[in-house]
């Protein structure tokens, strides 16, 4: 409860978050970001009220707070039912509305969302249309970039690479129509909303520019400072829990084991240091396809954890010598500031996590080539150079510890601002559902 200008008693501002994706201890970033904000927002119980939803295989509410929740709702058409649709990283409800969603979004005051395809989406725009409710959106992670990716892996395990697999791709390039498709709705969904909050890349302005000037701000990344920690380093509790030898320089990834990450990417990049006589082993935090090719190319000088969980991931981080992550699709990679905030030299590349690197090569590398050989360079030279090592190391806590929030602060400066001036905005058709030509009327 808060008090307005005449003294009278006012509840939370109630906020509903959209998060249509599958929660546990497998997902993605973008769940463990909103996780983390939910229970950030237990500080503010007198300023918002915040409930996230999510996807679960049963109904379920996870209470964080007396003002925060996790609700889990049964998609209606999940595409994991597709058996073709297996190795894509998350799955989505492709319903054009989820029902049980759609009644609970009656008693928000705000609608959050944070994709711009799926059932959730779908279904806010139809909440806020019909409930004179504002819409915000935030963007987590290149869709387009993903799409393309994934719907070239279908073609490939549907058509194969023959005649007709090389014209699905090549002549008739589906997986770049669909692509720009999948831009198309992102930019109508970003016109039919009240504000923007965008990831820290400086490519997200040209959706930017679908709303008016003062419509868009930057939604940071939040970084739990104590749990990821310098301190938490144990070479002998990972020898003894996982079987990591203590005795050689350890390179750490943490992430979804794909091609997207270009997981692969680390792995060619540390079977080269090893033919050459360099002496390191890698720890892979996280699984999907892309497991048995690492699993394969670097033999014993693997260690594949599988899900962890934070706090011994924690651990892995501290205890690394580097962390390298050559993902090109990620908007906002929650895995490099908790590497940076455990004191951990960051290899990473410019399109990616790039802009978590705040001057190259003194609280982190990039490395602006694709070819294994160059990321291959780039770590060898630091496993060579214990002093400089130290000294990113140390510049890379310093950044975290300096100019990086928790996430107590990201809902009090990036997140409450927009959701309040969202909700006191004065309610019109013309504004809940805009005109502009980008807004999806046809929802």
């Amino acid at each position: 409860m808060s008090a307005d200008h005449s003294g009278a008693v006012r509840p939370a501002l109630r906020v509903a978050a959209l998060v249509d994706l599958e929660a546990g201890p497998a997902a993605g970033g973008h769940v463990k970001c909103w996780e983390r904000l939910a229970a950030g927002a237990s500080d503010f119980a007198q300023s918002v009220d915040l409930t996230v939803y999510m996807q679960g295989r049963r109904r379920a509410v996870t209470p964080l707070a007396a003002n925060a929740r996790i609700v889990c709702l049964r998609p209606v058409l999940s595409t994991a039912r597709f058996r073709f649709l297996d190795r894509v990283a998350d799955h989505g409800d492709l319903a054009p509305c989820h029902p049980g969603l759609f009644a609970a979004l009656r008693t928000a005051d705000v609608i959050h969302t944070t994709d711009a395809h799926f059932a959730y989406a779908r279904t806010a725009r139809l909440a806020a249309r019909l409930f004179g409710r504002r819409l915000v959106h935030s963007l987590h992670t290149d869709t387009v970039a993903y799409v393309r990716h994934y719907f070239g892996e279908v073609i490939s395990r549907v058509a194969g690479d023959g005649p007709l697999g090389r014209r699905m791709r090549d002549r008739w390039r589906l997986p770049d129509r669909l692509a720009a498709r999948m831009a198309g709705e992102i930019e109508r969904h970003v016109g039919a909303c009240a504000y923007l909050l965008t990831a820290e890349r400086a490519d997200d302005v040209r959706l930017a520019e679908l709303l008016p000037p003062g419509r868009t701000r930057v939604l940071r990344r939040g970084v739990d400072k104590r749990l990821f920690h310098p301190c938490r380093r144990d070479r002998a509790g990972l020898a003894a829990r996982f079987g990591i030898p203590a005795d050689r320089p350890l390179l750490a990834f943490a992430g979804r084991v794909d091609a997207p990450k270009r997981v692969m990417t680390l792995a060619r990049a540390a079977r080269t240091l090893l033919d050459r006589g360099v002496p390191l082993h890698v720890a892979v935090a996280g699984q999907g396809p892309e497991m048995p090719a690492v699993a394969a190319l670097l033999g014993p000088h693997v260690t594949l954890l599988g899900v962890v969980p934070q706090t011994e991931l924690a651990v892995v981080y501290a205890s690394a010598e580097l962390f390298v992550f050559p993902s090109v699709v990620e908007t906002a990679g929650n895995v490099v500031l908790e590497a940076k905030a455990s004191g951990l030299p960051v290899l990473v590349a410019p399109q990616g996590t790039g802009h978590y690197v705040r001057t190259d090569g003194i609280d982190g590398v990039l490395v602006g080539s694709a070819e294994p050989a160059a990321w291959a360079e780039a770590a060898g030279a630091l496993l060579a150079d214990p002093a400089r090592r130290a000294a990113i190391a140390t510049a890379a806590r310093h950044h975290i510890e300096t100019d990086r929030p928790d996430w107590a602060q990201v809902v009090a400066q990036d997140l409450l601002p927009i959701w309040q001036a969202a909700a006191q905005e004065q309610v019109r058709d013309s504004h809940v559902w805009p005109t502009h030509p980008a807004a999806d009327t046809a929802s």
